[in-house]
């Protein structure tokens, strides 16, 4: 059962706070969540129990942990809860982008975008996706040594994206990527100085360079008078009863959906590559899934092969391609017999849904969790890679069948071995991470 806000939310200050600490003056209890936000809340849930308080990120914090808490903060979205972002983040999104729109209008924009990830839709991106990715693994497979994945997964997963924004058009590839990279360097700094010798300083001043070019394509675009089907098109169009889209929105959100298009899938394909080498039972299981595949990849394909699903569901499960969210209470509220004052921070906890003791043996690589009888039998908020509620990941069906091209055609057509002796321990911000990157061999299967 879902738990509701306390039938006495509107005296919400007659009920005590959550148990905790508020650590020391002004850093709070933040060194000792950054070194593990899973190992901090599991220590405190064994002292305090499911809902408890700390001060971290220069905030008062509520932790509400289990399934029924996840559900019913995806539930308080635009009624006692709203996104949190750091003064930094929202300088550099941009504040006329999706993530940081707020009630009628962010559910205004996310109708305008819908249409263009649905399931269906990306049937007309598969054939983009496998040329890209087949250039990508074919250049990876002919180096002569060992590699590192991650930029060049980085690199494939750039192009793709820019492939779903602007189709057939011409654009700038290296210029983008560079800036691109400079940018999302300053979107997880700690602080955010504005100097031109600082991450920050230089992520804005990226940011400045991809605006100019993002505009002057968008702006070109708006020039003919039939828009092809990209994203690019789909925002362009105007239909009837809806107020365009000013230019400056626009380029916003294409500079947003580079990015959310783009680390999130680096992360879990990646990840999941690592894992399927440290586990070749597992792959031998995903080779023979793919054995009859035959010609171009297509959607139907794609869907006849239901364990690519599962292997990419225990990837992100393991190992979430993003650990967490923050909200903030927008009120006074009631949860559990606690009071969570206005202004408190309630951070969402993915690591922690994706291995609580709804998952036994959660840190096995077990695949066949996510078998249909499995699925079935799941309890509601203890998978949530793509977040949930109104602001469940838009493009959430493009992160699957882009990631289901790539692991169909490695597992077709290439092997690939973990070089020895590199550093595989975990860096988890802003995204999990070995610190070597994955170095590999790889070759074309014969």
């Amino acid at each position: 059962m879902t738990p509701q806000a306390d039938p006495h939310s509107s005296a919400p200050e007659n009920l005590p706070l959550p148990p905790g600490s508020s650590g020391l003056p002004l850093l709070g209890e933040t060194l000792d969540f950054l070194r593990s936000s899973r190992d901090f809340a599991e220590r405190r849930r064994r002292q305090y129990g499911p809902v408890f308080r700390s001060h971290v990120l220069g905030s008062p914090a509520a932790f509400l942990l289990g399934p029924d808490a996840i559900q019913w903060i995806f539930a308080g979205e635009g009624k006692y809860l709203k996104n949190r972002w750091t003064s930094g983040v929202r300088r550099l999104l941009g504040a006329n982008s999706l993530a940081l729109l707020e009630g009628e209008e962010h559910l205004e924009r996310r109708r305008l975008l819908a249409p263009h990830f649905s399931y269906a839709t990306m049937r007309g991106f598969v054939p983009a996706i496998e040329s890209l990715a087949t250039r990508h693994f074919e250049r990876w497979a002919a180096l002569p040594g060992d590699f590192t994945l991650w930029p060049s997964m980085r690199e494939l997963a750039f192009e793709i994206a820019l492939s779903l924004i602007f189709g057939q058009d011409t654009v700038d590839v290296p210029f983008l990527m560079r800036h691109f990279q400079a940018w999302t360097a300053g979107l997880f700094v700690p602080l955010a100085v504005n100097l031109p010798w600082t991450t920050f300083g230089r992520a804005l001043a990226a940011k400045k360079a991809m605006i100019t070019y993002l505009d002057q394509l968008v702006a070109e675009r708006q020039k003919r008078t039939e828009q092809p089907p990209d994203l690019l098109g789909s925002l362009l169009r105007h239909r009837e009863g809806e107020e365009p889209l000013s230019r400056e929105a626009i380029v916003e959100e294409l500079q947003l959906l580079l990015f959310a298009g783009h680390d999130t899938t680096v992360t879990a394909t990646s990840n999941l590559m690592l894992l399927l080498a440290q586990h070749p039972d597992v792959l031998q299981k995903g080779r023979e899934a793919v054995a009859d595949l035959e010609g171009p990849l297509t959607l139907d394909a794609l869907r006849a092969m239901p364990y690519l699903v599962q292997l990419i569901h225990e990837g992100m499960r393991l190992i979430p391609p993003i650990g967490g969210a923050f909200r903030i209470t927008t009120r006074d509220v009631a949860y559990n017999g606690y009071r969570i004052p206005k202004g408190w921070m309630v951070p969402v906890s993915i690591r922690m849904a994706h291995s609580g003791e709804h998952w036994p043996a959660a840190e096995r690589f077990d695949p066949e969790r996510f078998g249909s009888e499995r699925n079935e039998q799941r309890k509601p908020g203890t998978f949530i890679p793509f977040g949930g509620g109104p602001r469940i990941c838009l493009g959430q069906h493009f992160a699957m069948v882009e990631m289901s091209v790539m692991l169909a055609l490695l597992l077709k057509h290439y092997t690939w071995e973990l070089v020895p002796g590199q550093d595989l321990s975990y860096v988890m911000v802003p995204f999990a991470r070995p610190r070597s990157g994955i170095q590999l061999r790889m070759r074309r299967r014969s």
